[in-house]
């Protein structure tokens, strides 16, 4: 068979498998920091989404059959995982996975057709009725092997001024599970670049924003010793780079075209600006991503209108 019965290797489960080994850093950075209650954060939330999506889509879709392995279902638990906090009881674990699930994902037609990203409507979902579990932050390489904290959600609160750029850099200022540590989340975007399976457009919106932005919202401040430390502190540490590589670069729920896609990462970056400083992080992290995916659609439709006029004006030129 020839031309233009082309494929490409680039199918949604080859998509959803590089992904998830770009998560795999932030994975081993979350177990090395946070150890035992890592483990089981995380295995609870793949197994959970998994399972989930599996009973559900059966229960939902039954007429449906020969359904291809759904490999966005652990990409799914692994990022709704690492953007809990360490600390996190397991009961507002399982009504996350049952809301980003069933809810968010299986109702709106399965993998490939949600509107909104399964991991970070959870997270927001849990931290709406489980506010405490965002509340503090367990301080990493502490109490390895502790797990009370999945019971309770009570943990110390570290103090971020006093840490060093090298322990900025390399995660160790407490915060989610696997958001932090800015070299493993590097080494994921390197991976998906190589691999060629990240929409690089919303990302690069959105983190030009945050760094030309942060500055004029802090313009008072940012000129200061500490302002410049706090700085550092947010580009680095407080999990923006994370929305914007494994969030942001979603096929589903980010729009595709490069306008759009631009257009929406600068509207997360403003938003993020916006709730900064006013809201729990986890919420000034999830809320704009679940805003713009809910704005997706729009920007598609008016950057496809506007395509069209360009091509149509084109035309008229060439004539």
């Amino acid at each position: 068979m020839t031309a233009p019965f082309i494929h490409t290797e680039k199918n949604a489960p080859y998509i959803y498998l590089t992904h998830l080994a770009a998560l795999m850093p932030c994975v081993v950075f979350a177990v090395f920091a946070y150890g035992i209650r890592a483990i089981i954060l995380l295995s609870i939330s793949v197994a959970g989404f998994m399972l989930t999506d599996i009973v559900a889509a059966k229960v939902i879709r039954r007429h449906i059959k020969g359904e291809y392995f759904d490999v966005s279902s652990i990409v799914s638990g692994l990022i709704f995982g690492l953007l809990l906090s360490p600390q996190t009881p397991l009961a507002a674990v399982i009504a996350g996975i049952l809301f980003g699930s069933v809810i968010v994902k299986q109702l709106f037609g399965g993998a490939g057709s949600n509107i909104l990203l399964p991991a970070t409507a959870a997270v927001l979902f849990v931290q709406t009725i489980f506010p405490s579990s965002f509340a503090e932050f367990s301080k990493p390489l502490e109490n390895w092997f502790a797990i009370v904290n999945l019971v309770s959600g009570k943990a110390s609160v570290p103090d971020y001024s006093e840490l060093s750029y090298p322990e900025i850099i390399s995660g160790f200022a407490g915060s989610l599970l696997g958001v932090s540590c800015c070299l493993m989340i590097i080494l994921g975007l390197v991976f998906l670049l190589v691999k060629g399976t990240i929409r690089i457009y919303a990302p690069l919106g959105y983190l030009v924003t945050l760094l030309a932005g942060y500055p004029l919202t802090h313009i008072s401040t940012v000129f200061t010793a500490d302002g410049v430390h706090s700085y550092i502190l947010f580009i680095l540490s407080s999990g923006i780079l994370f929305v914007a590589v494994y969030c942001l670069g979603d096929y589903t729920t980010v729009p595709s075209r490069p306008l759009s896609a631009s257009t929406a990462g600068v509207v997360c970056g403003i938003l993020t600006l916006i709730l900064y400083g006013r809201v729990p992080d986890v919420t000034m992290l999830t809320a704009p991503v679940v805003a713009v995916n809910f704005m997706s659609f729009v920007l598609d439709y008016f950057s496809k209108s506007i395509s069209r006029r360009d091509k149509r004006s084109r035309e008229v030129d060439v004539l």
